[in-house]
């Protein structure tokens, strides 16, 4: 089969859904090589993914176009000069006109834009006004990453249950327990910190709940008990401006909370595996793989009660509602000053992150590919030259 794949998030820089795009797109080629995959998107991608393995397919010339809008305009055209059997959107955006026969599947990560429109942007919710709705009816199966997220499509939007397939996101395998005294000091030399301290990860903006931790955290030092900082990894993201005026106003200090940046992939299981403990008190996630990557790196893990979590994390986590920070900020000194529960946290959390392994999602989302409709299957591909590049 011909399998095309919206490759737009696998850049150099990947967080959330391009670490998920990544972790399926790298296993394909090895679990099912008799394939052909192609993957489109207008800018340049990792060149990780060779072309020995893939047909990449760059459309340079509209390079200056946004990528959503792109790909609802180009993208059927892309397919049918490239004889397409599958589309695989990795977001609910399918291009316009979608030639016959051509089996469409799409990822929906979350609702967000339907449950929190509040702390997303305003161009994220106009694409998802212009596309979501549309490629949520017209996609033929649609993967999604937890039964949270599926019985929300179901509540919400009436789809129906048999069109949804479950493919959990995986943790990649150099996700695994580090020493942690080596890692914290790695950590420590590399990023000018202390080595001992308590993590999170994910892009700054409002839906992770930053805000929330600058809360906790002001608790902690009002009773001279923040003896640990908090160190965040994840780029910028938007509309952060009250939380930095509450960090003023808590009077924290970089002593108290350090915002990293982007990390590299390659820092990652060090970072997890260095901390004390990992805290995402998220307001809502469709799956939410930073806490399951943590737990994988042996990580005792603190989170939000939010969607999916409860499903995802299960009993290998401490879940807490956000109703409190108190509460969140007595669940954090609980933790930090016992070694036992932090050592049986860390073998739990090991064990639950094993549940979720990309070479199982990979075979779900071939099973996928692989089950074509009537209408596809009768209809005979025209044998197609395929280019190393668009232009």
């Amino acid at each position: 089969m011909r399998i095309g794949i919206d490759a737009r998030p696998l850049s150099k820089q990947r967080t959330g859904v391009g670490n998920y795009v990544q972790g399926l797109v790298e296993l394909l080629p090895k679990i099912a090589p008799q394939h052909d995959y192609f993957l489109y998107s207008n800018r340049s991608i990792d060149p990780m993914f060779v072309e020995e393995r893939y047909y990449r397919q760059f459309d340079r010339a509209f390079g200056w176009c946004p990528g959503s809008f792109w790909l609802g305009g180009r993208g059927a055209r892309l397919a049918r000069r490239d004889g397409l059997d599958v589309y695989w959107a990795i977001d609910p955006i399918l291009p316009f006109r979608m030639p016959a026969g051509v089996l469409k599947v799409i990822t929906v990560h979350d609702l967000v834009w339907l449950r929190c429109p509040e702390t997303t942007t305003r161009y994220n919710l106009l694409v998802q006004a212009v596309f979501a709705r549309r490629a949520i009816a017209q996609a033929d199966y649609i993967a999604v990453v937890s039964h949270s997220t599926r019985e929300e499509l179901i509540e919400r939007l009436g789809v129906r249950r048999e069109k949804t397939k479950l493919v959990h996101p995986g943790v990649a395998d150099r996700f695994r327990p580090h020493d942690c005294a080596k890692a914290a000091e790695y950590i420590s030399r590399k990023y000018a910190v202390p080595p001992r301290y308590m993590a999170t990860a994910g892009i700054v903006h409002p839906r992770k709940n930053q805000q929330f931790l600058v809360r906790v955290l002001g608790i902690l030092k009002k009773n001279a008990q923040l003896d640990v900082p908090l160190l965040i990894a994840g780029p910028m993201g938007w509309k952060n401006s009250p939380l930095f005026r509450e960090i003023r106003a808590a009077g924290l200090t970089d002593s108290d909370i350090r915002f990293l940046g982007y990390i590299p992939d390659e820092d990652m299981p060090l970072f997890y595996s260095g901390a004390q403990l990992f805290v995402f008190p998220t307001l809502y996630e469709g799956f939410g793989l930073p806490p399951v990557e943590a737990m994988a790196c042996g990580a005792p893990v603190i989170a939000s009660d939010a969607p999916a979590m409860p499903e995802v994390l299960g009993d290998a986590a401490i879940l807490e509602p956000l109703n409190s920070p108190e509460g969140f900020a007595r669940a954090i000194l609980r933790l930090l000053a016992d070694d036992q529960a932090r050592g049986s946290m860390r073998m739990k959390g090991i064990q639950r992150a094993q549940m979720f392994r990309y070479e199982s999602s990979v075979k779900h989302l071939l099973e996928i590919f692989e089950s074509r409709n009537p209408t596809t299957d009768e209809i005979t591909r025209p044998e197609v030259r395929v280019p190393s590049n668009v232009t």
